[in-house]
């Protein structure tokens, strides 16, 4: 299959909602297939996950499994139900790790992450599934390896530092009444803080990928 390249441009309406612009162009194709539609993550506030057009959908990790939540039924099974929960979405995606279970164009797909692929999340990969069916194309040949995703984020905001850390961040100050000075531990904590922030989006631009269509 020859390479493609899907352009997406994303605004963030509001936490776990990308209203999403899609161009898929192709060399045996004059012309590029357009796309828009909305990609929203089943934990965003309702009523818009019955408003997607693409839900997305974390399944618990094995640690939290073993911690006594209780486990999904066959994830397969469990993407099935989403979709027949969510009739608007014309992709559903409910992932784990490196494996992904697809609902597009009727059909069940399970997707592994290859050491080959390009870098993207679970959830851009169901906005390219997206706009591969608007362009009439076979789900079974969807192919994540041969596919060059442009991607462009607009309006995001990252998550702020929890209002307890100083803005001083030299860790050489005096602490005590009154002063806004750190402890020594307190450079660490704000690493920790920030690094907690940014896991929290699953959907946050990496940084090579926040604006690559400006390159």
């Amino acid at each position: 299959m020859s390479a493609m390249t899907v352009q997406l441009t994303e605004d963030v309406p509001q936490r776990g909602v990308r209203h999403t612009e899609a161009a898929l162009l192709c060399p045996d194709r004059a012309l590029r297939d357009v796309d828009e539609h909305l990609r929203v993550r089943l934990s965003a506030p309702p009523p818009m996950p019955l408003l997607a057009d693409v839900l997305v959908a974390e399944l618990p990790s094995v640690a939290l499994l073993s911690a006594g939540r209780p486990p999904h039924e066959d994830p397969a099974r469990y993407t099935a139900g989403l979709a027949d929960c969510h009739p608007g979405a014309l992709v559903v995606a409910a992932y784990r790790g490196p494996c992904c279970w697809l609902r597009f164009g009727g059909r069940p797909r399970l997707l592994v992450r290859e050491p080959w692929w390009p870098v993207q999340s679970w959830a851009v990969w169901a906005s390219v599934a997206h706009v591969w069916l608007v362009a009439g194309r076979d789900p079974d040949e969807f192919d994540p390896a041969v596919v060059r995703v442009v991607r462009t984020v607009r309006g995001y905001r990252p998550a702020a530092s929890p209002s307890w850390i100083s803005s001083d961040t030299s860790g050489s100050g005096a602490s005590g009444p009154g002063s806004p000075g750190l402890a020594s531990g307190g450079s660490s904590a704000l690493s920790r803080a920030s690094a907690s922030a940014a896991s929290a989006d699953c959907d946050r631009p990496a940084e090579e990928y926040r604006n690559s269509a400006l390159r």
